[in-house]
């Protein structure tokens, strides 16, 4: 409005004299102007003209009294305003809702481990009470005792070693786990071997292939390692169709980019296209009695704390193969 109030305009007289203008200041009067304010006048009424921005002023239809010269102000705000205002909106949008599905992210994220280490306290006093009983058992075993119970023996330290295991990976979601360095090709081989036993429970028609490539050590928790692979065996073979059930696990160096790489394969159903998108998802699971922590666990373990890359290469009716990438540290 004040711009308007202000656009230049002169007025003059039959003989295009200016008599009266405003140009982007005060009204000036000819008989009160100066030189060089009736040249800016003359000048504002040439420039009116080659642009056809002028009208005669009549008092009476056929009587003529004079010109009227004047300059359109560019309203560039005015077009430009709507696109402005809609594109600050869609950004404080944008930003609202990644916000939200951060917040979200967070939340679930601490859900999870506050799930994890609560599991990891209420099954570590069971624990402790059958080590205290095995250890009972083995200073009370005679000479008379059998092999048989010495082997029930064993096997239950064995079980009992497990679950310590288990309870101490629980306990180090959510916080930074301790790391050395390791050779991962041991590590692949003790998740293998922990299942090669229990294979016939699961499947006989079920075999494990191991592939080492020479690989140099990497700074790893081995626990949460160990755990990433067994939850990738343990879902193969949940999603064996197979005749003959094949799964392969390849190690190897890749030196242009100084990493390992873990190449995993299994020859099961495969996952659905439509899920393959969500699989790292918390609570993601197609199993009927399934909490959707196991891929998500992996995830967070491989990349969160080893700060490497798990990712799902191809996934169909033959098979699944998932890649795990672990950085080398330089010398």
């Amino acid at each position: 409005v004040n711009a308007i109030d202000q656009l230049p305009f002169v007025f003059t007289d039959l003989g295009k004299t200016p008599q009266k203008w405003q140009i982007w200041g005060d009204l000036i009067q000819r008989k009160d102007s100066n030189l060089n304010q009736v040249q800016q006048a003359k000048q504002l009424i040439r420039n009116s003209t080659s642009q056809d921005l002028f009208a005669p002023i009549q008092t009476t239809p056929l009587w003529e009294t004079g010109y009227f010269y004047y300059q359109k102000a560019p309203y560039y705000g005015l077009i430009i305003m709507p696109i402005v205002l809609t594109s600050v909106f869609s950004v404080f949008l944008v930003l609202g809702f990644a916000a939200f599905r951060q917040i979200k992210a967070f939340e679930q994220t601490a859900i999870w481990c506050g799930l994890a280490k609560e599991t990891a306290h209420q099954l570590g006093t069971p624990i402790s009470s059958l080590i205290g009983w095995i250890e009972l058992l083995e200073e009370q075993k005679t000479a008379k005792d059998d092999s048989a119970t010495n082997d029930i023996h064993t096997a239950m330290r064995k079980d009992t070693d497990r679950l310590q295991s288990i309870t101490k990976r629980f306990s180090r979601i959510g916080s930074d786990p301790s790391k050395n360095k390791a050779d991962v090709n041991q590590i692949i081989d003790e998740a293998v071997e922990y299942f090669q036993k229990r294979l016939p429970r699961h499947s006989a028609r079920v075999k494990i292939i191991v592939n080492h490539g020479e690989i140099p050590q990497v700074t790893v928790n081995q626990e949460l390692l160990q755990w990433v692979l067994e939850n990738l065996i343990r879902n193969s073979l949940d999603a064996m169709d197979k005749p003959i059930g094949v799964i392969e696990v390849k190690s190897g160096y890749e030196q242009k980019k100084n990493q390992i790489i873990i190449e995993y394969y299994d020859n099961g159903k495969g996952i659905l296209r439509g899920n393959q998108k969500k699989i790292f998802q918390p609570g993601m699971t197609t199993k009927k009695h399934g909490w959707g922590m196991g891929l998500a666990l992996v995830k967070r373990i491989v990349e969160e704390y080893h700060k490497g890359k798990i990712k799902l290469v191809n996934s169909n009716s033959q098979g699944t193969q998932f890649n795990i990438s672990l950085p080398v540290e330089r010398n």
